[in-house]
């Protein structure tokens, strides 16, 4: 008896928490959501290169699994190998977006990397639904000042 947590009062918690800028909370309910399997993952491996897939996510949502793996991947790569691969990160061209603001994800995620991580990110010629993290730019990001801010952000919820 009682309410159930889902996928949609999950993301209302994180959106709001998103929309006030209190990443540590917003990213304390994705991992809930993700350990709940409401939230499917994200990091798809295939050759080479990391593919990291938000396709179908919600604007706040994408932006904190894509926070919480890059926190995770630097705290790793500090303690196994000083070098990063690049990341191919999938948010769709937005062709299935509802409403009048177009596609939210490939230009919303890449904005809030750059304005809330300080971590550029490379179009990918020939398909507008993806872009690129280079390994050269996650290694020089990780040893920044813009990275400590990033990570300050999330206080004690990182990494896991």
């Amino acid at each position: 008896r009682g309410l159930q947590p889902n996928l949609i009062t999950y993301s209302a918690v994180v959106k709001a928490c998103y929309d006030a800028k209190i990443y540590a909370d917003a990213l304390d309910k994705t991992r809930e959501a993700v350990s709940m399997k409401l939230v499917p993952s994200m990091i798809l491996m295939s050759s080479e290169v990391p593919k990291w897939d938000l396709h179908l996510l919600s604007e706040s949502l994408s932006c904190m699994l894509l926070s919480d793996a890059l926190l995770t991947l630097i705290d790793t790569g500090k303690h196994e190998s000083p070098s990063f691969k690049d990341i191919l990160v999938i948010t769709g061209k937005g062709l299935n977006t509802v409403g009048q603001n177009g596609p939210v994800l490939r230009e919303k995620v890449p904005k809030f990397l750059i304005d809330v991580a300080g971590l550029e990110t490379s179009a990918v010629e020939g398909n507008e639904g993806r872009f690129l993290i280079t390994g050269e730019t996650l290694q020089q990001w990780a040893s920044s000042t813009e990275f400590g801010q990033f990570k300050s952000l999330f206080h004690d919820k990182t990494p896991r």
